[in-house]
């Protein structure tokens, strides 16, 4: 792993929790955990501890696939016990499904990939984790970066992969560029259309700028766009995404929605229905990710 470049506003995960750096003095850090609590602290102690956090997952990923006896998980995966009725609220104070030793590393450690050490953290003030490529994944700009997202409001959990774009033409569009670029091949764009329609994705745009009212769904082989009891249909989801006006951000969302009812009901399974659907969604992530 690299050292970590830490930066004002950058949003990270030790073993107390989120928290959010407040400023950088060379070799040392002031962050903020959302309890409000405020530490100095280093960068190097930082940095050591992501990097042991993340050893721990990769460690525990390949033990999983491997044959043989199914190894004993360490302390912190096995305190998560599933999602509770509690955890469906905006209101973050206490929220430790996010974390480490919750929803985010048991998930972390199930998704399997040959090419990618996936890794979560979760979204300060927010009731939200992403996951990532540890090599890939920018805090300072995550917003425009693929990434995959587990969400929850009072009465549902929406889970996919997010990828935006940026409203500022001179800003990076890397990663939205290469998706648009992967579903202009035909054959990807069936893919994605049969994924979606067979695992009841859809696709949104949750940015400010509210980019399209519309949602996407996928049905009888053809894009169906939905917006309060109206339907069209798009020939090509590359064309319409690429007409989206230029000064308009966009935070799409490629999601599958499941009732609270239901999520509570799967207890600890919950994360592996979650790493599934990810896996379902690996191969938009590997054409989306493009180095930085």
């Amino acid at each position: 792993m690299n050292d970590i470049e830490f930066k004002v506003g950058q949003e990270h995960e030790n073993m107390k929790g989120v928290y959010k750096v407040l400023a950088v003095n060379k070799d040392t850090l002031s962050i903020c955990w959302e309890s409000g609590e405020e530490v100095s602290t280093t960068v190097a102690l930082q940095n050591r501890i992501i990097e042991r956090m993340q050893r721990e997952r990769v460690l525990i990923r390949g033990k999983r696939g491997g044959k043989g006896k199914k190894p004993a998980l360490p302390e912190y995966v096995t305190k998560f016990e599933g999602l509770k009725e509690a955890d469906f609220s905006e209101d973050v104070a206490g929220a430790t499904w996010r974390h480490y030793d919750g929803l985010g590393g048991a998930v972390a450690v199930r998704v399997n990939s040959d090419k990618f050490d996936i890794t979560s953290w979760p979204r300060y003030g927010l009731s939200e984790i992403y996951w990532a490529d540890l090599n890939q994944q920018s805090h300072n700009d995550f917003r425009i970066h693929a990434k995959f997202f587990v969400r929850l409001d009072e009465n549902r959990l929406h889970c996919g992969l997010s990828i935006g774009r940026s409203d500022e033409e001179m800003n990076a569009r890397v990663d939205w560029n290469a998706f648009i670029d992967w579903l202009r091949d035909a054959g990807n764009e069936s893919w994605l259309k049969e994924v979606i329609s067979k695992h009841e994705f859809s696709i949104y745009d949750i940015g400010d700028g509210s980019a399209f009212a519309w949602t996407v769904m996928s049905a009888g082989g053809k894009w169906r766009l939905s917006n309060e009891g109206q339907e069209e249909e798009i020939e090509s989801l590359g064309d319409f995404l690429s007409s989206l006006a230029d000064s308009t951000w966009v935070d799409l969302q490629i999601a599958k929605i499941i009732e609270k009812d239901e999520v509570v009901s799967r207890g600890v399974e919950i994360a592996d229905d979650i790493s599934r659907l990810f896996e379902l969604l690996m191969p938009l992530y590997e054409a989306s990710v493009v180095p930085d």
